[in-house]
């Protein structure tokens, strides 16, 4: 959307909190109406999201405060920090290559027991439903920055404007607590009924525990035996899992504040440093938005996309094929910002 849209929309938006929709001008109405037919308000879906998000972070986010506290009192070493790092890539890898790169933006093609590998490693990001995340990250792209998005830090699900804490802490996670979801009859067309997404919705519980609990313990149990069991879920379950939450939740918030611009996209999308590398090439959030698609947000030579890496590999393979590395290397447009 480009920043005229985008500033008529909000404009909308403003407009749609003080008016019926009957009593603006047509070209407001035209904007909130395709705003609001976007999301939906006060439904079982939002409030079915708002309590599992509620369970994952009083899992993750508690877990997380006695992790610490287990690292205050009691010696860690490499069996439970090896089991951090692994975990944590493969945290981020569910989101980058499951949720975002083939789920939502089809990056490439695969076969169907990679397409149920890639729903396993998804869930095992621990993000939510699938599902659910790819109608909602489709919806993010359609209104970027504009009444309609899910997690601006500019405007929040009602079209009221936002900004400097208040809109980093909704853009963040706090939208994940509204009354607000996305229409999925629009925007979960190709994900409702799809068999992969479905099984991977019913399954997600599982696949959290298997996350946090299950896979660090066997790693404390199989390289430190039956008393590195309960450090490792603590550090490589827990911890792990808040701090790989946060890392893509901030791609959402400062990601949309802070950093440079590659791309004139019309939205505040920005690139950073830290988060590039934090989320293995997705806080190269600019590059992202300009080239959606694509399976690489690899654009100057310091944008290392690991996740990219691994597509290429599996291509090298023959795993995945029609992979869509867009064109991002072609002369670009490049903001002084």
């Amino acid at each position: 959307m480009d920043t005229k849209l985008r500033n008529e929309t909000a404009l909308a938006g403003d407009a749609a909190l003080a008016l019926p929709l009957g009593d603006a001008s047509p070209a407001e109405s035209a904007l909130v109406a395709r705003w609001r037919r976007a999301v939906e308000y006060g439904t079982a879906d939002a409030r079915n999201r708002r309590r599992e998000h509620l369970f994952y972070a009083a899992v993750k986010q508690g877990g997380a405060l006695a992790a610490l506290v287990w690292i205050a009192l009691r010696p860690t070493g490499m069996v439970e920090w090896s089991g951090f790092a692994v975990f944590y890539v493969l945290n981020i890898l569910g989101m980058s290559l499951g949720y975002h790169r083939y789920f939502t933006h089809k990056a490439f093609e695969t076969s169907l027991p990679m397409r149920y590998a890639l729903g396993a490693l998804a869930q095992f990001g621990t993000y939510g439903s699938l599902r659910r995340w790819c109608a909602d990250h489709r919806r993010h792209h359609t209104f970027p920055d504009a009444p309609g998005d899910i997690h601006s830090p500019h405007v929040d699900n009602r079209g009221r404007p936002l900004s400097g804490a208040p809109g980093i802490k909704h853009a963040h996670l706090g939208w994940a607590y509204d009354d607000c979801t996305t229409n999925m009859a629009l925007y979960g067309k190709g994900i409702v009924g799809d068999p992969v997404i479905e099984w991977a919705h019913r399954t997600r519980y599982v696949w959290f525990a298997v996350s946090v609990v299950v896979a660090p313990a066997l790693w404390g149990w199989a390289f430190g035996g039956p008393r590195a069991i309960l450090g490792t879920v603590m550090v490589a379950g827990f911890l792990r899992g808040a701090l790989a939450l946060h890392a893509i939740a901030a791609v959402n918030s400062f990601g949309h504040c802070f950093g440079y611009q590659n791309f004139a996209v019309g939205d505040t999308s920005r690139n950073n440093l830290l988060l590039g590398y934090l989320t293995l090439g997705e806080g190269w959030h600019n590059n992202h938005h300009a080239h959606s698609r694509a399976a690489s947000n690899h654009v100057r030579w310091w944008e290392i996309d690991m996740t990219a890496w691994l597509i290429r590999a599996l291509e090298a393979v023959g795993l995945v094929w029609n992979v869509q590395w867009g064109t991002q290397h072609r002369p670009f447009h490049r903001n002084r910002r």
